[in-house]
């Protein structure tokens, strides 16, 4: 017990003497001295400043801070030995830094201040006692990892080790000014250590190795340094890795002779016989080696990028081709093809490959688009490269969708920037193995883009393969041909509308060579003719170009030539007559090619005098001095005779109406014949214009452009005209000339269909009872009308016929009875009809309400049908008023079209010919405000007042629309300028006007008429007096 209490004493005591110890250092605090600095000079801090810019992100920091420190220990500035020393140390435990900017600077540096110190320079540091091999064990040692330190720290210093033995190699002074071959030796054991040690290293490592090996510039003396690195490729096991491949070819292409035998099939990992084997290493597939287990690799973390040995293969083969292809005077074949294919498409974009692996293809196909020669590009459009592009561009959340666009987006670049590589890039896309579909959007826009791109000369070679794939699709299947056909069409018609150049385009001649002559007449060929038994084979299409192919080819054409009339090359007609031209030129004689119009002698006849003429006004230039009359009828010849050899039998009658007004334009009677050819003229644009294709409508507007100051009070009269029809199938009837059956049958359609169902089911019998009996004389006065006003009525009124003994057959179904037939042999049959009971007749009511519900639909789409065509004709007439209107802006006769516009800008109008009425008419008013056009001056006054007179009426009928008032307010001003203009005296009689409209409009509440009517005169009147001050 005493001892323990004792023990327990002596605890206490301790502690007590414990707190005395501390209380007694706090007290001592306040006496303890000042810690003393060391003085650090001017010359430390400068240098501490150097080292830290070395590792600064910008390069030219790094730069400059390098430049200063070599320059600062160079012997030519006589530095110590201890501040080399120390100099070296802290430049080599700078490369282990984890900043990567930090490790080029400090290496940059390392590597140009070693050349200075041991290189050939002759000027040396006195009492230095370092050479090389005290450097290389300096990294060695400095750069060592002892004990057990963080991975990230591991790694920096593994990654800084490197970069010492990169220094020291690029020093050069392992080589200079002697040979250090042991030296050297050691330094490749250090590097091929951390390469087969460290996977993740490795690349750099043989980046490393190759560029030393570069280095030496195969001089024969350094061989033996080439020597010893070929031959630890199979020391260390890296014989089968990609760096391993890339040493070993870089060696070769510097000392051939230095690499060791059995290893590679001829010394060359690229011959055939080593492409399996290569692919897989390239790969990283490094379970290939034919010997022990212990020669398997490590392999290295997953990288998103090919490593550079990749790049330095296809670099290598591209090399030999281009030394064999100077070598021999005749193209030989190139073995680049055969190696991208078994390299990268038949391994990186085989169906089995993993998303990184065609990530790489995609990469280098991006790298190889952008450097390869030009011979070498369309090899790199390989089949399975191309069917994973198609599959990946057309998925937008597929993996590598944005590498397959950049890929895409790389090969439109390089046409860009090299317009002459765009012949292979079409070709490589488009031949024969590719499974290349180029209808997809993605593409489809790359293909064009890369056709726009070519200059003349390569575009023209692009057309002459399209016409060869047109020809030969590379498909037996007939629905693959058409489609791969269309797609050729539509890029074809995209070159003539986006083609960037047409302002330097120079005239175009029935002679003259270039793409768009070619382009024209692949469409004229496949459009209008066959191969006759003299062709040649490889001329022949196969398969044979179908109907729908060949429309659609038709189709192409008129595009094509709807865009060329826009181009200022040459005047307005000269590729119309050029596609004229070339149809004649293959039809007559038919040598190889045979047209697809077929007709008799006297139609061909009237064919040939057509050309004829066209050759004529061609030829002649003008028609009584007036070019823009000869080119009107050149342009319309032209289209019509293309119309014809399309088969339509209405372009014939055209052929014969053009003729009339060219003979009548050409007559000496000037007035009487000049004017009724001007008339003729206009009612063939009114006929060009009434087709629904958009080439007759630019044809129609084109030719009415030129002809517009010829236009006569009657020609004008009979477009103005077409603004007031109807908006129905009256309308429709008057503008196209169809026959009045139609129209009959329409109303007798829409009558009956107001009665009930019961009185339906006697009246329509007794009514087709009647039809039948007096059907004969009517059809045959109705046929003859028909006859003699056009030849379309027989078919529409066929199909009405057709239409109305369907209804007839499907209502004597449902009443199971027979029709009437002018024998009456139905009448027989129709005897039960009497018995039927109430239950049997509304049994039946379903059923009639059914066919009269499906006959008023019908009825209601042919309304509405007509009410269209209709619409869109005015719209079309409307163009040609605005083109009128535009280009004779001063004439009198451009009055005349004020009212019958103004009367489409009614409330009860309809909306899109409302608006376009308006903004004609507003641009129209503005010319003078804007382009100070001058006002007309017409000669008849009278007939000026007569139209603003017409315009106050007008005011009143626009029920109460604001854009209608507006309207007639600002053509009412119009023509009160223009008659003032001619006499000032005149605004007293134009007030006399506005004060009758505006007392109509005070005392009639319900008056159309809206005050801005009076406003805008009033405006007026006040700025023209003040001006007039």
């Amino acid at each position: 017990m005493r001892i323990n209490f004792q023990m327990g004493g002596i605890k206490t005591k301790r502690k007590s003497l414990k707190r005395e110890r501390e209380v007694a250092d706090e007290n001592a605090v306040s006496e303890t001295p000042p810690k003393r600095f060391r003085p650090t000079s001017e010359d430390h801090v400068s240098l501490v400043k150097l080292y830290e810019d070395l590792a600064a992100e910008s390069d030219e920091i790094r730069l400059e801070a390098a430049k200063k420190l070599i320059l600062r220990f160079s012997p030519e500035n006589n530095p110590s030995p201890k501040a080399i020393k120390q100099a070296l140390d802290r430049l080599i435990r700078g490369l282990c830094s984890h900043r990567k900017a930090a490790r080029f600077g400090f290496c940059v540096t390392l590597t140009e201040l070693l050349r200075q110190l041991f290189g050939p320079s002759k000027i040396t540091v006195p009492d230095l006692d370092l050479d090389v091999s005290a450097v290389i064990e300096l990294v060695n040692v400095k750069t060592k990892v002892d004990g057990n330190v963080p991975g990230q720290e591991r790694r920096d210093h593994l990654i800084g080790k490197l970069f010492g033995f990169k220094a020291i190699m690029q020093s050069s002074t392992l080589i200079e000014p002697e040979l250090l071959l042991e030296n050297w030796n050691q330094v490749l054991d250090h590097i091929y250590e951390l390469a087969r040690d460290v996977p993740w290293l490795r690349e750099e490592c043989g980046l490393v190795l190759c560029e030393a090996i570069k280095s030496l510039k195969s001089l024969p003396s350094l061989r033996p340094c080439a020597q010893e690195v070929a031959e630890r490729l199979s020391l260390f096991k890296l014989v089968n890795t990609p760096e391993g491949v890339a040493i070993w070819l870089t060696v070769r292409a510097n000392y051939d002779d230095a690499v060791p035998d059995h290893i590679w099939h001829r010394k060359d990992p690229l011959s055939k016989k080593e492409r399996s084997r290569l692919a897989k290493i390239l790969r990283e597939d490094f379970n290939t080696s034919k010997e022990s287990a212990d020669e398997v690799v490590k392999s290295a973390a997953a990288n998103p990028n090919p490593i550079f040995a990749w790049d330095l293969v296809l670099t290598e083969i591209l090399r030999r081709d281009e030394r064999r292809r100077s070598e021999h005077s005749d193209d030989s074949k190139s073995e680049f093809s055969q190696v991208w294919r078994d390299l990268v498409d038949e391994n990186l974009f085989s169906s089995t490959a993993s998303h990184e692996r065609k990530s790489w293809g995609f990469k280098l196909f991006i790298k190889m688009i952008t450097t390869a020669p030009i011979w070498a590009l369309s090899a790199l459009f390989s089949p399975n490269l191309m069917r994973t592009m198609i599959n990946q561009v057309q998925i937008e959340d597929r993996l590598l969708h944005a590498t397959a666009l950049a890929a895409l987006k790389s090969v439109q670049l390089r046409a860009q920037r090299d317009p002459g590589s765009a012949i292979p890039i079409i070709t490589g896309m488009t031949s024969e193995q590719r499974t290349f579909e180029f209808d997809k959007h993605a593409i489809r826009k790359t293909l064009e883009q890369t056709v726009l791109a070519a200059d003349d000369q390569t575009l023209r070679q692009i057309v002459r393969h399209f016409r060869a794939l047109v020809l030969r699709p590379k498909s037996q299947d007939q629905a693959s041909a058409n489609i791969r056909r269309q797609s050729i069409a539509d890029i074809l018609l995209n070159i003539v509308k986006s083609y960037p150049r047409y302002a330097t385009f120079s005239s175009v001649s029935s002679k003259e060579e270039s793409w768009l002559r070619d382009t024209l007449e692949l469409f004229v060929e496949i459009s209008y003719f066959t191969p006759s038994k003299n062709a040649k084979t490889n001329q022949v299409p196969l398969p044979p170009i179908d109907d729908a192919n060949r429309d659609l080819f038709r189709e192409r054409l008129s595009s094509c030539l709807t865009r060329l009339l826009r181009v200022e090359a040459g005047d307005r007609a000269s590729f119309a007559l050029l596609i004229a031209n070339m149809v004649r030129s293959k039809a007559w004689p038919a040598k190889t090619l045979e047209p697809t119009f077929k007709a008799d002698k006297s139609i061909i006849n009237i064919v040939e005098r057509s050309f004829e003429a066209l050759d004529s006004l061609a030829s002649k230039g003008s028609i009584d001095g007036k070019r823009s009359a000869a080119d009107s009828l050149v342009l319309l010849y032209s289209l019509a005779l293309l119309q014809v050899f399309n088969g339509d039998g209405d372009a014939v009658l055209m052929l014969d109406d053009l003729d009339s007004s060219r003979k009548s334009l050409l007559s000496k009677d000037k007035k009487s014949s000049g004017t009724q050819a001007q008339n003729t003229f206009v009612e063939l644009i009114l006929t060009f214009l009434g087709n629904p294709r958009n080439l007759f409508r630019r044809i129609a507007e084109e030719a009415f452009t030129i002809f517009t100051a010829d236009i006569t009070p009657e020609g004008l009269q009979s477009l103005t005209s077409i603004l007031d029809t109807a908006e129905n199938l009256e309308g429709q009837r008057e503008l196209f000339e169809q026959g009045s059956n139609e129209l009959a049958d329409e109303v007798s359609s829409e009558e009956s269909l107001e009665v009930s169902d019961v009185d339906l089911v006697s009246n329509e019998t007794d009514e087709g009872i009647d039809d039948g009996n007096g059907s004969s004389k009517e059809g045959s006065e109705s046929g003859s009308n028909k006859d003699d006003e056009s030849p379309i009525e027989d078919g529409s009124g066929g199909e009405d016929e057709e239409e109305l003994a369907r209804f007839n057959e499907l209502l004597a179904q449902t009443l199971q009875t027979s029709q009437a037939r002018l024998d009456g042999a139905a009448a027989d049959d129709s005897s039960n009809e009497e018995d039927m009971d109430d239950e049997q007749m509304m049994a039946l009511d379903p059923h009639l309400t059914k066919i009269f519900q499906q006959r008023r639909k019908t009825s209601k789409e042919a309304r509405e049908e007509a009410k269209q065509m209709v619409v869109r004709f005015k719209s079309r007439i409307l163009d040609l008023l605005s083109i009128y209107l535009d280009k004779e802006y001063s004439n009198p006769l451009s009055l005349e079209v004020i009212i019958p516009m103004l009367r489409r800008i009614r409330a009860n109008a309809n909306r899109q010919l409302t608006e376009k009425s308006n903004k004609i008419l507003i641009t129209y008013f503005d010319t003078r405000k804007k382009h100070k056009g001058p006002l007309p001056k017409p000669e008849n006054q009278d007939a000026a007042w007569k139209i603003l007179n017409e315009i106050h009426e007008e005011a009143k009928m626009g029920g109460k629309s604001t854009l209608h008032a507006t309207a007639c307010s600002s053509a009412s001003l119009h023509l009160v300028k223009i008659l003032v203009g001619l006499d000032r005296s005149n605004y007293s009689r134009a007030v006399d006007v506005y004060s009758e409209s505006q007392k109509q409009w005070f005392m009639n509440r319900d008056s159309g008429i809206l005050p801005i009517l009076f406003t805008k005169f009033h405006s007026w009147s006040t700025e023209t007096r003040n001006q007039r001050k």
